[in-house]
């Protein structure tokens, strides 16, 4: 879901092939407060510009993206 020229900037994620991936899918198998810490990082480094956070209807699944400081970390 990154831009091309996003991805230039991101080389580890085109090695990965990942280009975002989904808070529901990492908490699958996890009790409601592993899934309430994992939002909490999330909230955390979209703060930090680490990732992009998307939602596209309320209590739809947030889907991240690299954001601009990504590579800082």
């Amino acid at each position: 879901m990154l831009h091309q020229q996003e991805r230039g900037r991101h080389p580890h994620l085109n090695k990965s092939g990942v280009n975002s991936f989904s808070l529901q899918e990492l908490c699958q198998k996890n009790n409601r407060k592993e899934v309430a810490v994992k939002f909490y990082i999330f909230l955390a480094l979209q703060k930090q510009m680490v990732v992009e956070l998307v939602q596209r209807a309320p209590f739809a699944d947030i889907t991240a993206t690299a954001g601009r400081m990504f590579s800082a970390h």
